[in-house]
C-alpha cells in the first residue's frame, strides 16, 4: 500500500511544478522531496514527473493519469480521519430510534430528531414505531439505540432511563356521547362506562392509569375493550364503542365524530421516558447528553 506521505509530496510538486517550491511549502529539504518522488516512481514502475533544468517540472503521461487518483485518495483519507474522530466523539455514526405512537403528537420524537439533526448532523438516524415492552427488550439487547417509551418501575440490567415529557390525561369520546355536552367531565361521572384500552397486555402503564382513575372516582374497575393502538381506540370511541383515557396531546387527532374532554378530579399525568443502554456507542451517549 502506498504511503500517503509520498502522495502528498507528489501532489505538492505537481501543483508547484517545481521541486524547490514544493520543498519550501512542505518545509522539507529539496533532496528529501526528490528522494520521495523517486521512491514513488520506483513503486509504480514508471516516471511521474519530467524534470528539465531550464523548464518547469511537468507530468508525464503516467503522472497525468495518476495525479487525479492520488488527489482523490488523499481526500478520502482526510474524510476518513475526520469521520473517525467525529465517531469517537459521538458526532457521527448510526443510531436506531424506536418510539411509541404518542411520542409523535406530544413532540418527544420530533424534538429528539431535531436535536440530533442540528447538533450532530453526521449521525445517521433510523426511526421506527414500536411498543414499550418490545423497545425495552431491544434496548437491553442493544438492537435499538434509543427508545421513547412509557416509563416502567424497573428495567433490565444495563438499561438507563430518563423521563423527558409529562402531560395530563383526557377523555376521547364520540361527539354524540351523553358526556360530550359537558365542558369538563367529573371523574365520578365515569362510573359504569366502557373504556377502550390500547396495549392491554400488561398491568403497568395505561392499565395502572385506569385503575387510579377508578379509585379517584370511587367506582370499580370499569369494563375494558382491548385495542391495538390509540388510533384504533379513538376511531372506535368516535363510533360510540366506549371512552379512551389518553394523553392530552392526542386531542389533536383529526377523527370525524371524536371529542376531547378534560377530566375533573383526576390529575395523574402520563409520562414519556427515553431509554438507552449504559454501554451504548459514543454517538448514542452524545445524543443522550444533548437531551439532558
Amino acid at each position: 500500500m502506498l504511503d500517503p506521505r509520498l502522495l502528498t509530496v507528489f501532489l505538492a510538486v505537481a501543483d508547484a511544478r517545481s521541486f524547490a517550491r514544493a520543498a519550501e511549502r512542505l518545509n522539507l529539504a529539496q533532496s528529501s522531496v526528490s528522494a520521495q518522488i523517486q521512491r514513488l516512481e520506483d513503486l509504480l514502475g514508471a516516471p511521474l514527473l519530467a524534470r528539465h533544468k531550464r523548464a518547469a517540472v511537468h507530468l508525464t503521461e503516467v503522472g497525468a493519469v495518476f495525479v487525479a487518483e492520488a488527489r482523490e485518495a488523499l481526500e478520502r483519507l482526510e474524510r476518513a480521519e475526520t469521520l473517525g474522530r467525529m465517531a469517537a466523539q459521538g458526532r457521527a455514526g448510526p443510531i436506531a430510534v424506536g418510539y411509541i405512537y404518542s411520542a409523535v403528537p406530544n413532540g418527544s420524537l420530533p424534538r429528539l430528531l431535531r436535536t440530533i439533526r442540528r447538533a450532530a448532523p453526521l449521525v445517521q438516524v433510523a426511526a421506527h414505531l414500536s411498543e414499550t415492552p418490545e423497545l425495552i427488550a431491544a434496548v437491553a439487547e442493544r438492537r435499538v439505540s434509543i427508545g421513547l417509551i412509557r416509563p416502567r418501575h424497573a428495567y433490565p440490567d444495563g438499561v438507563a432511563a430518563r423521563v423527558i415529557h409529562a402531560e395530563p390525561m383526557i377523555l376521547l369520546l364520540g361527539d354524540d356521547h351523553p358526556l360530550a355536552d359537558r365542558p369538563a367531565v367529573p371523574v365520578a361521572a365515569l362510573a359504569g362506562q366502557t373504556f377502550l384500552m390500547p396495549q392491554f397486555n400488561e398491568r403497568t402503564g395505561l392499565l395502572e392509569k385506569l385503575e387510579r382513575l377508578a379509585d379517584a372516582g370511587g367506582f370499580a374497575m370499569p369494563e375494558v375493550i382491548r385495542t391495538g393502538d390509540y388510533v384504533t381506540a379513538a376511531s372506535m370511541a368516535a363510533a360510540g364503542y366506549g371512552l379512551v383515557l389518553a394523553p392530552r396531546s392526542l386531542a389533536s387527532l383529526a377523527i370525524a365524530g371524536l371529542a376531547a374532554k378534560v377530566i375533573e378530579g383526576f390529575a395523574d399525568p402520563i409520562e414519556t421516558a427515553m431509554i438507552w443502554h449504559a454501554q451504548a456507542a459514543p454517538a448514542v451517549r452524545h445524543v443522550v447528553d444533548l437531551t439532558a
